[in-house]
């Protein structure tokens, strides 16, 4: 029978210790500035700072300009997107097929299904800044709880979307 590996609450504060002075100073700001807000983010509500800290990477905010193209149809990225501020348009083969807000997430799905984006996504104004990240999914080992979280978080904004997307088909009369 193979050894369970167990991991103390010292092996795990060390790996966060590593995985923090890993970080450039780009990404400290960044990490600091989003803890600094985290818990008015909904897909971040009750994960822990320091688990937060080591399950996303490559954290950016992102300043957008009216017409920027963020995600193209049938790229695949790793890279989930909150809108901090701004609006976006979402097309789905050329045509507009909807509007994001504030709060609003986008690229979920292609992140954690390692799918092609089923959309694309344009700035519509000039202000629109986002906060970019990807999931770190190897972490799981030392922060399932916060990972699992996380991915709870996640798809429930993907059920809203498909609740909104039902509901405005309902509406214009295809049912």
């Amino acid at each position: 029978m193979d050894k369970v590996e167990q991991y103390t609450s010292e092996d795990i504060e060390k790996f966060i210790n590593v995985t923090k002075s890993l970080s450039n100073d780009t990404q400290s700001r960044s990490m600091r500035k989003l803890l600094s807000v985290k818990d008015r983010i909904s897909i971040f509500k009750n994960i822990e700072a320091d688990e937060l800290k080591v399950i996303i990477y490559d954290l950016k905010f992102i300043k957008y300009n009216l017409d920027d193209v963020i995600i193209k149809q049938n790229e695949t990225s790793h890279q989930i997107f909150f809108i901090i501020t701004g609006v976006c348009k979402v097309f789905s083969n050329a045509k507009k097929v909807g509007i994001l807000n504030a709060g609003d997430v986008f690229g979920e799905a292609g992140a954690i299904f390692n799918i092609k984006r089923n959309a694309t996504i344009v700035s519509n104004s000039n202000d629109v800044t986002l906060l970019s990240f990807c999931i770190d999914h190897n972490n799981m080992e030392f922060c399932s709880h916060s990972l699992a979280t996380l991915y709870k978080n996640l798809a429930f904004q993907i059920n809203t979307k498909l609740q909104e997307l039902n509901y405005n088909y309902t509406i214009q009369g295809h049912i």
